[in-house]
Parts: structure tokens; sequence; C-alpha cells
């Protein structure tokens, strides 16, 4: 551009992810999951859609060395399907707004400055040379979030015992943080698992676990399931509900991670390679000030006087209220753990896409296996004494207090087209 080593481009994209946990489990698994309602609410399901645009100059300063600056515009909206999905993008604290609203016209407006300089000969089949690059994404420059989330890349070829074999590395740690009093928005915050990070463990899995606890609002029903109406001689006053606090698991994601993949490629014949592999990393939560609920889901939650013990004039009467922290407090166990892959990989470069097709197994010596014991608020004398009040408290406990074992799969067999690094 202009007879100088300077490159202009800028993309527009209108785009949509969807994440159902439950239809990732039956492809993993190759057969269809007849999970309850009650199975699904607690996994994640959500919506995300964005439309924007990026703009991007660089300039060479010398035959490997590129600065760069791009500028981008994004507007998102997220919608949770799953009861999960929906107490956390809800409750979260990162805009200042409770409930749906906070999950429409998300507009982040951010820099990019990049660095970086690279000699490897071949960014698809790469056989020598070095690379590193350090960026920071900047919001706040307008738009309504503000974060700042810097990243550093390094990556490490080299020829090793045959021609026409490659020992290759790669090393990453990133960080991501609000600032002027907000936090980041949840689905910026870092998930790890698949191919491109830690190839034996699925994707978008490996993340700290918090409890979550809202508002839920139970009919009373009698041990037949039908539900205890308010008046008997005038149903139509409705039938009584008791608000109950509930707790849920869920994964918000870290705010710090690092990894690193180390791979040797043995070339076999023509567009065919053999590769040794070994993953290691961690997603953690470094700054847990930044899982906070959002004032108004606090508010109601510190103000709500819970269960149903006796009706008086057909209101609810002898409820009581629970203290509640603002903080989504880690799960013990489950924030600092190092996971690691290690396996064997087939790559066939495709002619036509100029990609490599994997298929590969992978072992997970370092995985996350722990009980978690439920922080179950729900007691009995939240409801009325009798058969209706002893089904429903045990109905309630089955769906909110169970404990559980969070245990990471040891093995996978997957297939991919694209390389890791």
């Amino acid at each position: 551009m202009f007879d100088r080593p300077i490159q202009l481009g800028f993309t527009v994209y209108n785009r949509k992810f969807d994440f159902n946990q439950a239809k990732q489990s039956e492809i993993i698994s190759g057969q269809k999951l007849n999970l309850p309602q009650s199975v699904l609410d607690q996994l994640q399901n959500f919506s995300q859609s964005s439309t924007g645009f990026t703009s991007t100059l660089s300039y060479v300063l010398h035959s490997f060395k590129r600065v760069g600056l791009t500028y981008a515009w994004d507007n998102s909206s997220v919608t949770p399907f799953s009861t999960a999905s929906q107490q956390f993008f809800q409750s979260i604290n990162f805009r200042s707004i409770s409930g749906p609203d906070s999950l429409k016209g998300i507009i982040t407006s951010k820099v990019v400055p990049v660095f970086g300089f690279s000699t490897v000969d071949n960014p698809v089949r790469p056989y020598r040379g070095k690379s590193f690059f350090i960026q920071s994404d900047i919001a706040g420059i307008g738009g309504n979030v503000a974060f700042y989330r810097p990243v550093m890349t390094y990556t490490q070829w080299k020829p090793l015992f045959h021609p026409g074999n490659t020992l290759g590395i790669r090393i990453q740690g990133s960080f991501i943080s609000g600032y002027a009093g907000k936090v980041a928005p949840p689905y910026e915050r870092f998930y790890m698992g698949g191919e491109n990070d830690l190839r034996g463990f699925d994707v978008r899995t490996v993340s700290p676990y918090v409890f979550v606890s809202s508002l839920q609002n139970l009919q009373l029903l009698n041990p037949d399931g039908t539900p205890v109406p308010l008046d008997p001689a005038n149903p139509r006053r409705g039938n009584v509900t008791v608000p109950v606090p509930a707790t849920t698991v869920t994964f918000p994601g870290g705010d710090s991670n690092f990894f690193t993949n180390l791979e040797y490629r043995i070339r076999v014949f023509g567009p065919v390679t053999l590769a040794p592999f070994a993953d290691f990393g961690m997603n953690f939560a470094l700054r847990q000030s930044q899982l906070q609920i959002a004032p108004d889901s606090l508010n109601q939650l510190n103000t709500t006087s819970f269960g149903c013990p006796a009706l008086v004039a057909f209101q609810c009467a002898g409820g009581g209220s629970i203290p509640f922290s603002g903080d989504l407090k880690t799960i013990p166990g489950t924030n600092y753990v190092p996971r690691m892959s290690t396996g064997l990989e087939l790559q066939v470069m495709l002619p036509i896409v100029q990609a490599p097709f994997r298929i590969y197994y992978a072992y997970n010596p370092l995985i996350l296996d722990t009980h978690v014991n439920s922080q179950n608020l729900i007691t009995r004398s939240m409801f009325p004494a009798g058969g209706a009040g002893d089904f429903t408290f045990q109905s309630a406990l089955a769906t909110f207090g169970p404990n559980f074992q969070l245990k990471e799969p040891k093995k996978t067999f997957r297939f991919t087209i694209s390389t890791t690094f």
C-alpha cells in the first residue's frame, strides 16, 4: 500500500454460535440420550448471535517482524434455553443490568494492538522456524462493556532425528479482566478443551466450577402429583407455590489460562503424517472478584421470604430470609486443576482445502475428578406439614440438592479438519 510494506483489511460478519451440552454428549457418545427435563435444565444450552466488523492495519518492520492495530465493533445477544444457562447469564454482573435485558445489545468496541515475528517456513506444514506474538484486546472505547485481554504465544519447529521429521512446541498464556467497575462478558472468558488446545478433552469443558443461587417457585404437590389449591372452594385462585433458594452448578470459564502443545511429526509418505503429541494446560479464575452476582439478582435473593409453611388469608406465611453473598465462589477442587493429554494423531493433507484431515486417540493422565457436596439451603421447615409438604420437599432435594461427581473422560477418539498449531 502506497509503495510501503503496509497492509489494510476489513471484515463484516453476521454469525451464530450454538452450544448444547446434551447434544454434544450425544455426538461424543454416538447415541441418543433420553435425558429427563430435570437433567437437561442443569446443562448449559444457549445461543449467541453477533453482528459486527473489524478493520486491520499492519506494517512490516523487518523481514520477519510486524506491528498491527485492529479495531473491532460487535453487537451480540445471548439466548439461554436451559435453566442453568438462564440462571448464569441473567444473574452474572457484567453490565450492571439484571435479567433478560442484560443479554441483549451487548456492544463491544475494542482496539487490538499486535506485535510479532515469525520465521516459520510454512503456515500449514511447518518444518523449521519460530514465532512470537503478543497482543491485547482493549474494550471500552464506546460500547457498554469494558475489559482487557493480553495474549502471548510462542511457537517453534525444529527438524529432528530424520529428514522430513520435525518437533513442534507451542506455549500460550492469556488473561482477561474487566475495569472501571465492570467485568468481562461471560462468553469472553476462557473455556478450554478440543483440538485447538487440550485434544483429549471435550470442547469448552475445561473450566472452574461455581455454585449459582436463584429463586425458584415450586408448586406444592400432593403425593399423587396433583397441585394443592390455595382455596379448595375456589380453584380459580390458583395453586400454592413455595419460594425456595435453588443452588445449581455451572462452569463460568476462567480469567487466566496457559497451555503448551508438543508434537513430533513423522512424514510417512506424501501427504500422510504420523504425530505423537502431548498437551498440558490450566484454566482458572485468578481474580474471583470478577465473578459477581448482579445487584438486582442479589437484592431479590436477600429480600425474599423463603418457604411457605402456612397459609394466612390465602398468602404464604412463616417463611424466613437467608443472607447471600454477592461473590460467586469457585467450588473447592475445581479451580487450579492441571490437565494433560497424550496420544497419537494421523494427519492427511487434503489437496483442495490445503488443510489436514486428522484422526487422533488421546489418553488423559491428568483430569478433574472430585466429589462435590451440594450447597443445599432447602429445609423441611420451608414446607407445610403433611403429605404434600413431605412429597414436595423430597422432590426439591432430588432436583436441587444432590451430591455428585465431577469426572472428566480418561480417553478420547476424534477426527477433525485443521491443525492444533
